[in-house]
């Protein structure tokens, strides 16, 4: 029954099934005529007029039920439509349909691969290569690839850049447990954790070296296994698809941010971190051995407090005790103290100087 139809009278449906009774026992006639003239070697005019007229009736017929319950053929074809989304098979063709109407009367992205070298910061420029356009994108056009139409694949963004993750759907469409990414830039996100609808943004104003790296770690990791299919308009590209200076500047932090864990790495070699354990009642202990904080080395050192001057924070380190140091400051003063003399360490409390292992004491 179509929507509108309730509400006549049960004279007028009874009519109506009388009227579809003697209707089915026409065709049923029809039909055996048209079987019988087969067999005996033809079909006549005669019954192909007569289909034809038991058609336009069945229309007639219709057309004034149509209108007699006000009901206009947006509505036959809504009610027909919600029929056919009912069945598992026809919807699934309705989907396709609707697909290939889309790609038709869209221009679809073009599609591009590129690799990046593990660590490296990536090429900001996208397109341009023998005479490929660059293809740009609002928020809002990238917002309709958030997962939630089948008739679309499902885009996401980070720094601007927006690749193809439909091959993840079952992770980024719908329902995913990283769905909250479709559809958008949200760069701040992929670092900080933080998925709330405030969180979920593009800037990187105030994050750490460490979470600039893991913002470019990220954008390898899209550009290794998914295509790269555009740029969003906005906080990183322009709206002809070139970089901003918003672009430049994460670039220089992210070489910035690079220096600053190359640094970092020739530091640990220098002053290790220390072995350390800790029980809630009898407080700590660091020491430190010729493999403590995985750093291999010929010597085990002595347990320091070093300062660290990127975080302002301390922390334990291993300090050669002998002959010459490895540090910048302990070459260029000499001696055969090796670093013990640092102007960044100091002795832990109640620890004596020369001792292997150090007991913290709990609070």
């Amino acid at each position: 029954r179509m929507p509108g139809s309730v509400g006549g009278s049960s004279s007028a449906h009874g009519s109506n099934g009388a009227a579809s009774g003697a209707a089915a026992a026409a065709v049923g006639q029809s039909t055996e005529r048209i079987n019988s003239a087969r067999r005996r070697g033809g079909v006549t005019t005669g019954l192909y007029t007569t289909g034809l007229i038991y058609g336009a009736v069945q229309v007639a017929f219709l057309s004034f039920l149509c209108s007699y319950y006000g009901v206009g053929p947006s509505d036959a074809a809504s009610w027909v439509y919600h029929r056919l989304q009912e069945n598992d098979y026809t919807r699934s063709k309705l989907e396709w349909a609707a697909s290939v109407v889309d790609s038709t009367f869209s221009a679809p992205l073009k599609k591009s691969k590129r690799n990046m070298a593990e660590g490296a910061t990536f090429d900001p420029l996208v397109g341009g290569e023998e005479g490929e356009a660059v293809n740009v994108m609002t928020t809002e056009q990238l917002s309709l690839f958030d997962g939630s139409r089948d008739s679309r694949p499902v885009y996401l963004a980070i720094v601007g850049r927006v690749y193809d993750v439909n091959k993840g759907k079952k992770h980024y469409g719908k329902g995913g447990g990283y769905s909250f990414f479709a559809g958008r830039d949200a760069t701040r996100a992929f670092v900080s954790g933080d998925f709330s609808p405030t969180g979920l943004r593009d800037d990187v104003e105030g994050l750490s070296h460490e979470d600039i790296l893991g913002i470019r770690d990220w954008v390898a990791f899209y550009e290794k296994d998914y295509s790269l299919v555009g740029v969003v308009a906005g906080r990183y590209y322009d709206a002809a698809g070139a970089p901003t200076e918003e672009m430049n500047n994460f670039l220089s932090r992210v070489q910035a941010a690079t220096e600053w864990r190359e640094a970092k790495v020739a530091e640990a070699e220098v002053l290790p971190p220390c072995n350390s354990e800790w029980h809630k009642d009898s407080g700590g202990r660091v020491w430190c051995t010729k493999r403590s904080g995985g750093i291999e080395r010929e010597w085990s050192g002595l347990p320091r407090l070093y300062l660290d001057p990127a975080t302002n924070q301390k922390r334990c380190v291993c300090v050669k005790n002998f002959g010459e140091g490895l540090s910048i400051h302990a070459q260029s003063s000499g001696g055969n103290r090796g670093d013990l003399d640092h102007p960044a360490l100091e002795t832990y409390p109640n620890c004596k100087d020369t001792a292997n292992s150090c007991k913290i004491e709990s609070d």
